[in-house]
């Protein structure tokens, strides 16, 4: 008979994998999701030049209630899933707005 722990340690390591598993979607969502954000709020900040609050009725409540924007001097970061991931869109003038990672 196995000792006790190592059931446990192969459940846990069974349970951690199928939690990522399942959530690689999520990942993928949130990262798409902080570019367009980023990419799109610094253009209308620094290409259109509109207020903060103009820029951020563009996108559904819904959709950036999980984002934090962070706008800067000449670009805007954007992280979501508790600063676990983030993008950063910057303002090139003569180029308008790329993102950075």
């Amino acid at each position: 008979m196995k000792p006790r722990w190592i059931v446990g340690a192969a459940v846990l390591i069974g349970a951690l994998g199928a939690g990522l598993w399942l959530g690689r979607g999520t990942y993928t969502s949130a990262q798409i999701g902080t570019s367009y954000v980023a990419k799109q709020t610094c253009s209308c900040l620094f290409v259109v030049r509109r207020s903060a609050e103009a820029c951020s009725r563009d996108y559904e409540a819904q959709g950036i209630e999980r984002l934090t924007v962070q706008p800067a001097a000449s670009g805007v970061t954007v992280s979501a899933l508790g600063g676990l991931l983030s993008a950063t869109a910057e303002f090139e003038a003569g180029f308008g707005c790329h993102l950075v990672n």
